[in-house]
């Protein structure tokens, strides 16, 4: 009995996740789902509370990896040899990616409706956070602000695009990581 259960879960989850892929989370329907699952709508409902419910068990996992990444980088601890080994935080979007490629792009491309829709605003904030302190006196905090923000949008789309390739994605995270870090911190207002 206890496989069966365990099969009708998976079922739904996985059948979720196609629509939610596929159409986002607004307009995705749990009788949507009911019917590519071909399991009774109310048996949704025995392993999920509702959609929010099931939305949050698909993307969850990479939400919170990548957000406890964000967290608990120490940009002190980062070494200068970025051309060639990616850090902490790129390994942790690399093993998000590689690992749940469909979730990772839900998450970035299809939560608008759920409390995951401003993620990319909280991973800017958390990293602002952290580097507004190493500004120099005539840096342009807003300006770099808005690298910070391009530098996570690239990161998330160099993720995206090279999901499938893990030599490839992990070449151009670490060229993209040289170059962006290699100017982010001189950047001044012009007076």
């Amino acid at each position: 009995m206890q496989i069966k259960k365990k099969e009708v879960k998976e079922k739904i989850y996985n059948n979720a996740i196609k629509i939610f892929k596929a159409k986002g989370y607004k307009k995705t329907t749990m009788k949507e789902i009911s019917e590519k699952s071909k399991v009774p709508i109310g048996n949704i409902y025995i392993y999920y509370k509702n959609k929010a419910d099931l939305f949050d068990s698909i993307v969850f996992e990479v939400y919170s990896n990548l957000k406890y990444s964000h967290i608990h980088e120490k940009l002190a601890n980062i070494t200068n040899d970025f051309e060639k080994t990616p850090r902490k935080l790129l390994k942790c979007y690399i093993e998000n990616v590689i690992a749940k490629p469909t979730e990772f792009t839900i998450l970035f491309d299809s939560s608008s409706g759920t409390k995951y829709e401003n993620f990319v605003e909280e991973l800017v904030d958390m990293r602002w956070e952290k580097t507004k302190s190493i500004i120099p006196s005539n840096g342009d905090p807003e300006f770099v602000r808005l690298l910070l923000k391009s530098g996570i949008t690239s990161i998330i789309d160099i993720c995206k695009k090279y999901k499938n390739d893990e030599k490839l994605l992990r070449y151009y995270l670490v060229k993209f990581d040289y170059f962006f870090r290699s100017g982010i911190v001189g950047t001044r207002k012009e007076k």
